[in-house]
């Protein structure tokens, strides 16, 4: 996990203004979906602890957990096409969920987010992003929704 953290940095480094050099890795966990959709609740302050998975969430950044911040992540099996690889961590489809929640750890480290104009800002540079990634390797995006969900979150 460390090698595809440290590549994921480097891509984003590479790809963007955002500055990776001596960043800390963050802590990852894998969850599942239910865990994932309990701790979104959590990091939004709800208490009710939902019975039922959000599908439509894949992750979460929590910048105040662990030493570096910590990412959650729907676990490398749980992502598309997870059964053709016979390590599920090298699935680009995991990639690009751990990319996500990883652009999100680079502008809470970096201080990049000290300087956008909104929340929906970060939202859509890592959606952005995620979706450089899925087509530099010729991907279908999992994200269908990808360019509606970037111009809604053009609007700060």
């Amino acid at each position: 996990m460390d090698a595809l953290i440290a590549s994921l940095l480097i891509w984003i480094g590479s790809h963007s203004a955002l500055e990776v050099a001596g960043l800390p890795a963050p802590t990852i966990v894998e969850m599942t979906p239910l865990e994932i959709t309990r701790q979104v609740h959590r990091l939004a302050g709800m208490t009710l602890a939902p019975t039922v998975a959000d599908t439509r969430l894949f992750g979460a950044y929590d910048p105040h957990a662990g030493e570096h911040g910590t990412i959650y992540v729907v676990r490398a099996e749980s992502a598309p096409y997870a059964d053709e690889f016979a390590n599920h961590l090298d699935n680009p489809y995991f990639h690009e969920r751990l990319l996500h929640e990883l652009v999100h750890h680079v502008q809470f480290r970096s201080g990049a987010i000290d300087r956008l104009p909104c929340p929906a800002a970060a939202e859509r540079d890592a959606y952005r992003l995620a979706g450089m990634f899925v087509r530099e390797r010729h991907l279908r995006d999992p994200l269908a929704h990808r360019a509606s969900l970037l111009r809604m979150l053009d609007g700060c």
